[in-house]
């Protein structure tokens, strides 16, 4: 029982930490310690450490012995990686995978999209989760367990970029719509292969928004 409580402990760390440094409540290069999130979580030592054992092998965590814990930054060589997984999986989602598509919640995302109204208040906050909810639609056709792994391990970064891009996003707003739009038709059009380069179309222009506010963040993106 105690080693379940002990893992249990472990997971909810693991939840914890990796939740704050999507939102970037954990600042990139920000140095936190185990001391603070052991007082922060209410934890012992060791699943505490634990869990910044798995971030640190997910890449979003250093750890500096005598000195501490550093949240990763986020680079322009990491901005290329995160899209280029995405240039490479969502198209061929769509290409492969395409008869596994709810077509119903696409035509769902479709009328939203067509009928969106960017003076709509709160619409940063909504765009967010239609955002999450078209991709993952596309995405849950993948029967691929080792693809959707390593799709979700970019999960969080794509967030943090989302976070530390949000006060540049409006311009993006209505471009972001119209491309999803033209995925939505195509794929109820039936017609995969412009579907396919419609998303790859939408993921270069939305990979070259985030260079560009990122090449104007100081502090919060490493220039290599």
């Amino acid at each position: 029982m105690a080693e379940s409580n002990m893992s249990s402990m472990q997971q909810q760390a693991y939840h914890y930490i990796k939740q704050k440094i999507a939102t970037c409540q954990y600042a990139p290069n920000q140095m936190i310690s185990e001391s603070q999130l052991r007082e922060e979580l209410g934890f012992s030592r060791t699943p505490v450490r634990e869990a910044v054992g798995r971030l640190v092998q997910e890449g979003l965590l250093t750890v500096f012995p005598k000195r501490g814990i550093v949240v990763s930054g986020i680079s322009l060589g990491d901005v290329y990686k995160i899209f280029e997984v995405r240039i490479l999986l969502e198209p061929y989602v769509l290409r492969k995978c395409h008869d596994r598509i709810d077509l119903g919640r696409m035509r769902y995302y479709q009328s939203i999209f067509h009928n969106f109204d960017p003076e709509q208040t709160e619409v940063e906050e909504s765009l967010f989760g239609l955002d999450d909810g078209f991709h993952e639609l596309m995405m849950q056709s993948l029967d691929n367990q080792y693809l959707l792994e390593l799709y979700a391990r970019i999960q969080t970064q794509n967030i943090r970029l989302r976070i530390m891009s949000g006060s540049n996003i409006q311009y993006r707003i209505r471009d972001t719509m119209e491309e999803h739009a033209k995925i939505a038709d195509a794929c109820l059009a039936g017609d995969w292969e412009a579907a396919a380069q419609a998303v790859e179309y939408h993921l270069y222009r939305s990979r070259d928004s985030a260079l560009a506010i990122l090449l104007g963040s100081h502090g919060m993106v490493e220039l290599k």
